[in-house]
């Protein structure tokens, strides 16, 4: 998500509200106003982010903010105002990548994760339902519940995705888990009672081999309760995607996965590949786990000619064009949220840019020195 950087006053608890840019509206409640000149009568709003040296009547609480990062806060979007002084955008109306955060915390340390696990707070949670509260049906085409792990969360969870069908059950949904908590029966059963019309579950599975899937998750035992999940999730009759981020820790046994992948699982409603995104513990273990794409790339392609032979629809995520293939274009997404995507000057003339995932800004440097202009 984007996160603006102030100083807050008055905030003593995370504060959720829908940006207002005008102070003249009367309909104020569940408001955050946004104004370079702060406000003399800020009653009835949940927040005011305002300019650096901007003044705020009485005890509203408050951040303020650079005006170059107070202008990219748009009418309606719904913002988090920290009483460290960061304004966290949590629903970007202009975007289709928006999740919902009910949790930091994983039972997983994934050497490759580009959002560290943290401990959780009760107030991620409270944001969390408050944020599905605040969006109207209509407004919610896409939606993603992230993490950290979503299912440490037990009956909260269940009730957040309660809510979710009750409010968006015309919308695309996605969860994303490491799938370990639906080695609990009675989890995955409850969960698919809840009867999502519209969901996949995605799970994160790093190896067929036991001792490399767990070395990358951080954990022992990680590997038979992801499967053990997965298996469960199918019995329920639910919709699964298999993630596979590839690192160099299991870069030489992708196409073996593949076979592993359709022999275990060909229940599987859809596979990724993924390549990396470098920031998080990705960054902070670099030397571990950076593997160029272009150095995979045969291999990534036998493995996609694997999983489509079989019948199971694949694709990948993350890796610019020119790092792969041609035979693998055409499983080729478009993958990397919005906000977070960019293209390098060499790709300004590139003939097949416009159906490119392009980069991630989250990864500065650290990219492939193999990236290159096609022409044709």
């Amino acid at each position: 998500m984007k996160v603006y950087k102030g100083k807050s006053s008055h905030v003593d608890s995370p504060v959720l509200g829908a940006v207002c840019v005008s102070q003249a509206t009367l309909k104020r409640s569940g408001k955050v106003l946004v104004s370079e000149q702060g406000s003399n009568l800020p009653f009835g709003f949940k927040g005011v982010v305002a300019g650096e040296s901007a003044k705020v009547a009485g005890a509203t609480p408050t951040v303020r903010l650079r005006s170059n990062d107070l202008g990219k806060l748009v009418e309606g979007d719904l913002v988090v105002l920290s009483p460290d002084g960061c304004v966290s955008v949590v629903w970007d109306m202009a975007s289709e990548n928006n999740g919902i955060l009910p949790t930091p915390s994983c039972d997983c340390r994934c050497i490759m994760c580009p959002q560290p696990p943290q401990r959780h707070h009760e107030d991620t949670y409270r944001i969390a339902c408050e944020t599905v509260e605040a969006l109207s049906p209509e407004q919610v085409k896409h939606l993603c519940v992230t993490g950290g792990e979503p299912t440490l969360l037990g009956d909260k969870f269940l009730d957040l995705m309660r809510n979710i069908k009750k409010r968006f059950n015309h919308a695309s949904i996605q969860l994303l888990t490491n799938g370990k908590g639906f080695s609990d029966f009675n989890l995955a059963r409850e969960f698919a009672a809840i009867g999502f019309s519209n969901i996949v579950t995605c799970v994160s599975l790093h190896s067929d081999i036991e001792e490399f899937n767990d070395e990358i998750a951080g954990v022992r035992g990680s590997f038979h309760k992801t499967v053990q999940g997965l298996y469960n999730l199918a019995r329920m009759r639910q919709r699964v995607e298999i993630r596979h981020v590839i690192n160099r820790l299991n870069a030489h046994r992708i196409e073996p996965f593949a076979h592993f992948v359709y022999r275990n699982f060909p229940f599987a409603y859809h596979v990724a590949f993924m390549g990396m995104e470098i920031t998080g513990l990705a960054r902070e273990n670099y030397n571990m786990v950076w593997v160029d794409p272009y150095n995979y790339r045969f291999e990534l392609n036998k493995a996609v000619k694997v999983l489509h032979r079989a019948a199971l629809d694949v694709s990948v995520y993350n890796v610019p064009l020119c790092l792969l293939e041609r035979e693998t274009w055409p499983f080729a997404r478009q993958s990397i949220s919005d906000w977070k995507n960019d293209y390098l000057g060499t790709c300004v003339d590139c003939s097949v840019k416009n159906c490119c995932c392009g980069i991630f800004t989250t990864s500065g440097d650290k990219m492939s020195p193999h990236i290159e202009t096609i022409r044709e």
